[in-house]
C-alpha cells in the first residue's frame, strides 16, 4: 500500500473520530436548548399579555355616583330665609307663588326630602325641616291656600294603600295646623292612583310614593 492511500484512510478514519461527533452532539444540544429558551420566552410574555387582556374585559366599570344636589337659600317676602335645594318643593312652590301662573287643580308640587317610617304614618325626624320650611312659607304667603295629597304604588291591597296615603296626608296636613291652620284644606289620600311613573320598577315605585302640595289659592 503506498504512502498516500495510507493517508487517505488516515484521514478518513479521522473523521469518525468519537470526539468530533461528541462535539457536534454538545453544540447541536447548545442550539436546541437556545431556541426552546427563546420560544418560551415569547409564549410566556404572550401569555401574560394575554392575561392582562382578558383581566381588562372582564373588569367592571366604574359606578359613577349621582350628583350631589345643589343647595340653596330660598328668600320669602317676611325676609326669611330657607335651607333648600335647587329644585326642591320650597324653590318651586315660592317661585310659583311669586309668579302671575293661575292655579290649577292639575298643578302638584311633590315633597322631595320626606320620609315615614316604614308601612306608617310616622314622619321621620329627618323630615321634619322641609315640613316646617312649608310652615314658613304659608306664612310668609298669608292668602295661600293649599291641599295635601298621598300617594303610594300598586304594591299590596288598594284599599290598605288609600288608608295608607290618607293616614300620612292628614299626619303632614296636621303638622302644619300649628301655625296655617286656616290655609290647609283638607287632606286626601289617593292611594296607587295619579302614578307618576310606571310601577315596573323600584326607583319608579318610589316616585309613586310621595306626599304632594296642590295650591287652591294664592
Amino acid at each position: 500500500m503506498s504512502s498516500h492511500t495510507h493517508q487517505e484512510e488516515t484521514q478518513s478514519k479521522g473523521w469518525f473520530n468519537p470526539g468530533y461527533f461528541a462535539l457536534i452532539a454538545f453544540i447541536l444540544i447548545l442550539y436546541i436548548v437556545k431556541a426552546c429558551g427563546s420560544t418560551h420566552g415569547e409564549e410566556t410574555h404572550a401569555g401574560a399579555q394575554g392575561h392582562e387582556e382578558i383581566k381588562h374585559e372582564a373588569a367592571k366599570p366604574a359606578v359613577t355616583e349621582a350628583p350631589a344636589r345643589q343647595s340653596l337659600k330660598v328668600k320669602l317676602p317676611d325676609g326669611m330665609e330657607l335651607d333648600a335645594y335647587k329644585g326642591g318643593i320650597e324653590d318651586q312652590l315660592v317661585a310659583y307663588l311669586q309668579s302671575d301662573e293661575a292655579v290649577s287643580k292639575e298643578k302638584w308640587f311633590d315633597f322631595d326630602d320626606l320620609n315615614f317610617e316604614t308601612g306608617s304614618a310616622v314622619i321621620s325626624t329627618s323630615s321634619e325641616k322641609q315640613v316646617q320650611n312649608i310652615a314658613a312659607i304659608l306664612k310668609a304667603f298669608p292668602a295661600v291656600n293649599i291641599k295635601i295629597g298621598g300617594y303610594t304604588d300598586n304594591m299590596g291591597d288598594s284599599v290598605t294603600n288609600v288608608k295608607l296615603s290618607q293616614e300620612r296626608a292628614d299626619a303632614v296636613t296636621n303638622k302644619l295646623k300649628a301655625t296655617a291652620a286656616a290655609q290647609l284644606a283638607p287632606a286626601e289620600g289617593y292611594g296607587p292612583a295619579h302614578f307618576v311613573a310606571p310601577n315596573d320598577t323600584e326607583e319608579n315605585k318610589k316616585k309613586n310614593r310621595r306626599i304632594s302640595i296642590n295650591v287652591r289659592a294664592k
